[in-house]
């Protein structure tokens, strides 16, 4: 197993906020902070598809989730 880190930002809030308009977080339930790329660690994951997988279910592309890239930060016996 291995831990790995990802960078998603929101493809949807970026171009709002770029464009000069106000992003509502209240309504659209998602942060402007996703404007810019965060960084969330995945534990215990065997492979990166597995880590697609998992943050394609805690960051859905049909949501406006961009994984911007995938990087392997450690490896667990």
């Amino acid at each position: 197993m291995s831990d790995y880190e990802i960078g998603v930002y929101n493809k949807h809030v970026r171009e709002t906020i770029r464009n000069g308009d106000d992003w509502d977080e209240e309504q659209s339930g998602i942060s402007k902070d996703f404007e810019n790329v965060l960084y969330f660690p995945i534990r215990n994951a065997s492979s990166i598809l597995e880590v697609e997988e998992r943050s394609a279910r805690s960051f859905p592309s049909s949501q406006g989730y961009v994984i911007d890239y995938i990087r392997l930060v450690g490896r667990t016996e």
